[in-house]
């Protein structure tokens, strides 16, 4: 488990960016049959960091990413930077699921995607009916780009054991 130190409060050059985070879940849903269009989203823009359609049905996944605080500048606190960070990627995907298309064989997947330093925070503070009942999964990225999905379900069984 990452431990933070006030140290990390600075800018860190080992920080995992946005642009990171983004680049490896799209390797990771290109793999899982999801078809890049292409297009890159400037941090400015508006509208889901990914949006990917399944090449074999009617699923599409958008997904909100989030760098770590001090990848793009100076922050006073990190966990306060992180917990704001972890706030505004549910509220900016939710914000997004105003679509009809919810069926099972089609329809939207929403996913919220993290460095994996943020894993023990998000796991305690998202719980696992809301992913269910939103059609939400997680993603965290590691340093190497390595990318863990949890689902509601997994999401369920390490809540209820308690081992983050």
């Amino acid at each position: 488990m990452l431990k933070f130190s006030d140290s990390m409060s600075k800018k860190n050059k080992n920080s995992i960016t946005e642009k990171f985070v983004e680049d490896n879940v799209k390797k990771f849903l290109i793999k899982d049959g999801f078809l890049d269009n292409g297009k890159q989203k400037e941090l400015w823009e508006h509208g889901v960091d990914i949006k990917m359609k399944h090449k074999d049905c009617g699923w599409y996944y958008l997904v909100e990413c989030k760098g770590e605080p001090g990848a793009r500048g100076v922050v006073k606190s990190f966990s306060g930077s992180m917990s704001s960070s972890i706030n505004s990627a549910i509220g900016q995907i939710i914000s997004r699921m105003h679509t009809k298309r919810k069926s099972r064989h089609g329809g939207y997947n929403f996913s919220v995607a993290f460095p994996v330093s943020f894993r023990e925070k998000v796991i305690k503070r998202i719980p696992f009916y809301a992913c269910k009942n939103l059609r939400l999964s997680l993603f965290f990225v590691k340093h190497n780009g390595d990318v863990e999905k949890i689902t509601w379900s997994e999401l369920k069984k390490i809540q209820n054991k308690k081992v983050i």
